[in-house]
């Protein structure tokens, strides 16, 4: 079993907001694009901007939070993500479905639907997040080790001693099943019983 931490409405709120400026820009970068297409071909490249401002607008999160890991711009910034509802990954049906439906969640404006939708539910899901089977989540962080090592000085290993090495490869295989299966299973054991097979282990291998 484990859980995660719902992210709030705030932060919601706030990642959304990151992420309209960022297509903003997208958008009026495409503008510029296409304004200098359009001194060629006029028609033609009118057409390609209306495809391109629907592709910004409903492509632009469902891409990135497929391939971004649930993130978009704005949640990275944030610190929250998309997963399923089973605390997996999403898919891309799953982030092209809930960015689709934001059309839904946005209505009547200023994102009243999905809002309400994000109070009432249990598990803070908008309408596109219930269809999809997805929730947004804080991402969990992790202190930074106060060192940075080479993984050769990482671990404890006595490879490099000459005689430990060639007792190593002079183990058989049940020898190793054996030892596998004790040190795997050794916190079931009493420890009575332990400390009687690892002493018969060790006198065997010595």
């Amino acid at each position: 079993m484990f859980e995660y931490e719902l992210a709030g409405l705030a932060s919601r709120g706030l990642a959304w907001g990151i992420d309209l400026g960022v297509m903003a820009g997208l958008v009026a970068l495409a503008s510029i694009v296409f304004s200098l297409f359009g001194l060629v071909l006029a028609g033609f490249a009118k057409a390609l901007y209306f495809v391109a401002l629907f592709a910004i607008q409903w492509g632009y999160g469902a891409f990135l939070e497929w391939r971004w890991a649930g993130q978009t711009v704005g949640k990275r910034v944030l610190g929250i993500r998309v997963l399923s509802a089973g605390g997996v990954p999403i898919g891309f049906g799953q982030a092209a479905l809930r960015n689709l439906l934001r059309l839904l969640d946005i209505l009547p404006g200023a994102y009243l639907v999905g809002a309400i939708s994000v109070l009432c539910d249990a598990r803070a899901r908008r309408f596109g997040d219930m269809a999809a089977d997805t929730v947004v989540v804080r991402t969990r962080r992790s202190e930074r080790p106060a060192e940075i090592v080479a993984p050769a000085d990482r671990y404890n290993s006595f490879a490099s001693v000459p005689w430990l090495a060639h007792a190593a490869r002079t183990i058989t295989a049940p020898e190793r099943d054996a030892m596998l299966g004790l040190a795997f299973r050794r916190e079931r054991l009493p420890l009575a019983v332990r400390h009687e097979l690892f002493a018969k282990l060790a006198r065997h291998l010595e």
